[in-house]
């Protein structure tokens, strides 16, 4: 082969490697995997907003319901791209997952009770009692309450059957994690319900979308600013 012969060859096969690099990447940027738990203000207020903003934004997305304890996990493997509202203590660790523009709301870690028992910190010191929570908050908790280490624990991560398991006596403690901003979800109502401590909610990526995250970010501030807007008109 001539040496002509030779480096079209090779300029061919540079070409293609760039064409399929860039046909991935588009299709990455194009159509991102964005997972959500099943938590009443994250399914019905935060997702919503989330997917308005990635209209707004003109990026696609397909979003996804998961267990509490794979969210983050999903988006540090590269299985998934991001998550709807995570509060920042629990992605924290998370060296290669970013948040996305403003905090979406405020919220609080709380500690549920059943009625007729103790309802205050010292539950996660000295009842001998197990308190049900995720993973994440069970992790969080023992960061924020070091004395609460050695508590006993029922970890659940399908968070939509933590007030049925309170109700239903099972257990008299749960830690839940409530926006400060938008309705108690119904299911928690008739619960007692004991403030330990105020975080914000942040959207997230992994870093590796960090590029989307500044438009998308963008675009969150305004579907917040607007929705701000309209509430204050009704």
């Amino acid at each position: 082969m001539s040496y002509r012969a030779s480096f079209l060859f090779r300029l061919l096969i540079c070409a293609a490697f760039a064409f399929i690099s860039l046909s991935a990447f588009s299709t990455e940027e194009d159509s991102l995997r964005i997972s959500y738990l099943n938590h009443p203000s994250v399914a019905n207020i935060a997702l919503p907003i989330v997917k308005q903003a990635y209209q707004r934004a003109g990026i696609k997305a397909e979003f996804v319901e998961l267990p509490a304890h794979r969210l983050l996990q999903e988006i540090s493997a590269e299985h998934t791209d991001g998550d709807v509202l995570h509060a920042q203590e629990i992605f924290k660790p998370f060296s290669n997952i970013i948040k996305v523009g403003p905090p979406i709301t405020k919220v609080d870690y709380v500690l549920l009770c059943s009625h007729n028992v103790l309802c205050d910190n010292s539950v996660l010191i000295s009842s001998p009692e197990t308190i049900v929570a995720s993973d994440q908050s069970m992790r969080v908790i023992g960061y924020q309450f070091p004395s609460a280490k050695g508590r006993r624990f029922y970890q659940l991560n399908n968070l939509a059957q933590l007030p049925e398991l309170l109700v239903e006596k099972r257990f008299n403690y749960a830690i839940y994690i409530v926006s400060t901003e938008w309705p108690l979800p119904k299911s928690l109502t008739h619960l007692k319900m004991y403030h330990l401590f105020e975080s914000e909610a942040y959207h997230t990526l992994h870093k590796k979308h960090h590029a989307i995250a500044q438009k998308v970010g963008k675009a969150l501030e305004i579907e917040l600013r607007e929705r701000k807007r309209l509430d204050k008109q009704s």
